[in-house]
């Protein structure tokens, strides 16, 4: 059976990048081949600051996302870009989910290449008030902040959908942003019904 684990980045309890995610989502459903577990940043229970750095506990909700993503054959993220990043807590989430030793590890030579999650694809969905061009001439840090760690954990498959223009008079339609998801979720849809 294929597994999704799909993480919902925003903070906020309404946006357009929540209701891309469950439309994302819905294109998996009726599928009894494809296991779909759900983490909402807003009800998770942690410190994203890590105090005590990599010594930091993990909490069981913590330690539960990191256990469902270790065997998980999609990573999905859907996210906010704020001030060309992802929103605070995602970055703890990031911190915490990427955990030195687990899903990576310098001393034992298992990253990139050998990174324990190769066989691994993530998508990231992230929603833009501006334009992505905007975004693109800043490095993408919204997508460094979220590629890096998945690169260094072996995920070198990593697919992106960016939803942008959303605050300008030259938005786009939301049949158009639909259609964007849509083929997504069908791409990724066909990468998990293939394994």
């Amino acid at each position: 059976m294929a597994k999704v684990v799909a993480i919902m980045g925003d903070p906020r309890e309404k946006g357009t990048s929540r209701e891309l995610f469950h439309k994302y989502l819905t294109f998996f459903q009726g599928h009894s081949a494809i296991e779909i577990k759900t983490y909402d940043i807003r009800e998770l229970a942690f410190d994203p600051n890590l105090p005590e750095g990599y010594r930091t506990e993990q909490t069981t909700e913590m330690t539960n996302l990191k256990q469902d993503a270790s065997s998980a054959d999609l990573l999905l993220f859907a996210y906010p870009v704020w001030w060309f990043n992802v929103p605070a807590v995602l970055k703890g989430v990031i911190d915490h989910l990427f955990w030195r030793g687990e899903s990576y590890s310098f001393k034992d030579k298992k990253y990139l290449l050998t990174g324990p999650w190769r066989k691994k694809r993530a998508r990231l969905i992230y929603t833009i008030g501006g334009m992505e061009l905007q975004h693109r001439l800043f490095a993408r840090p919204a997508l460094t902040a979220l590629r890096y760690p998945l690169w260094m954990s072996g995920v070198l498959s990593v697919k992106t959908t960016s939803i942008d223009r959303l605050d300008l008079s030259i938005r786009k339609s939301n049949e158009y942003y639909d259609k964007k998801i849509a083929r997504a979720a069908k791409k990724d849809l066909h990468f998990l019904l293939k394994k």
